[in-house]
């Protein structure tokens, strides 16, 4: 899986692109959205999963909050998305059907905190 941050170029910039996985990958982050929900950790850097390739260092952290802030940048290409537990229910269903082999189509995952977070088998929207 790969991850980009693209600040311009579309009307729906700023966003964070996640794209170019297969199933197996998918079902890991919805993996992690539901350990996140459950309360079983409460940070997860995703850089540090052994399958994600980021485009020129960009980095998400994954927290779970009381309230759902969406997506910031905490610094240059780090970017913090932090969820209510309902939140990051909310967000692995919305991964289930690539975790299912679905490779097709994308699902927007989040558009709080002025960065939006982009699911796409192929990159495309």
């Amino acid at each position: 899986m790969k991850i980009e941050f693209l600040k311009s170029g579309s009307p729906e910039c700023p966003w964070i692109r996640l794209y170019k996985f297969k199933a197996s990958e998918a079902y890991e982050l919805r993996r992690i959205a539901l350990q996140l929900a459950r309360g079983a950790y409460r940070v997860i850097p995703l850089q540090e999963g052994p399958t994600l390739s980021p485009i020129v260092s960009c980095e998400l952290t994954l927290r779970l909050g009381e309230e759902g802030q969406g997506v910031f940048e905490t610094a240059p290409l780090k970017f913090s998305w932090v969820l209510s537990k309902s939140g990051w229910i909310w967000v692995a269903g919305l991964i289930r059907p690539f975790s299912r082999g679905q490779l097709s189509g994308f699902q927007w995952l989040s558009s709080k905190g002025g960065i939006q977070i982009l699911l796409s088998p192929d990159g495309q929207w």
